[in-house]
């Protein structure tokens, strides 16, 4: 997990050897770390600066502590925070040619995850086609457990036109106005989806979740392929009961 928040293997190693002995002297750091010293003092400057450990000296000893870990994150939501309200200004530089679309590819589990969040990022309404028949089960669980908690905090509404059945093993799409959220149907033998597709902002994308297929994802960055998916969309939300 400390991996997973940026932290290297042997500065992983040697924060969790620091949460468990307290003050202690390098080398006793090192060994319950089960790395080399000097490898403790090569990483301890990254570990004082990301505020995990602390430095005292005491007589000629040089002694080592962990901080409270609640510190870090705190750090690390304050610059999240700064950088989210930066992204209008990053997606300027990025949106320099009008008329080229962008296109960004993820695959697998984790880049269908990722581009989940690209519809969150403007914080615009969302429009979505898409079927529940033979959805991933991680993709489903993902969705669940935190793409729809993530909208929804984010006070983000969706319009969705649903091909097919309305619910799957976890997941139950219905018009709920807690959810910010309205729902439509369409025959899925008439109309198949057999791709979730999301408009929102100057952005389209796309995700192929089937349980058979490796994941994989397509996100256009385009005012003009936006405008002509959200006018289907909407040409057909208004001639849906």
């Amino acid at each position: 997990m400390l991996e997973n928040i940026g932290l290297s293997k042997a500065q992983a190693s040697v924060y969790l050897a620091a949460l468990q002995l307290g003050k202690s002297l390098p080398a006793n750091l090192a060994k319950k770390a089960n790395v080399k010293r000097p490898t403790v003092y090569k990483i301890l400057p990254t570990l004082k600066d990301m505020g995990l450990i602390t430095e005292t000296i005491m007589g000629k000893r040089r002694y080592l502590m962990a901080e409270d870990p609640q510190s870090y994150l705190n750090k690390k939501q304050a610059e999240l925070k700064n950088f989210e309200e930066k992204i209008p200004e990053f997606r300027l530089l990025l949106n320099t040619a009008l008329i080229k679309p962008k296109i960004v590819f993820y695959e697998g589990v984790k880049g269908i995850e990722k581009l989940y969040m690209e519809t969150l990022k403007e914080k615009k309404p969302i429009l979505e086609f898409v079927s529940l028949e033979n959805i991933s089960s991680e993709i489903e669980f993902h969705s669940k457990n935190y793409y729809i908690p993530q909208r929804v905090n984010r006070q983000i509404p969706i319009k969705i036109i649903v091909s097919g059945k309305t619910e799957s093993n976890l997941i139950k799409l219905k018009t709920e106005s807690w959810a910010l959220r309205e729902i439509k149907t369409v025959d899925n033998k008439k109309f198949p989806i057999p791709l979730d597709c999301y408009i929102f902002g100057n952005n389209v994308a796309f995700a192929l979740y089937r349980k058979d297929s490796e994941p994989v994802g397509i996100l256009i960055r385009s005012s003009e392929v936006a405008t002509t998916l959200r006018s289907l969309f909407n040409f057909v939300w208004e001639n849906l009961v």
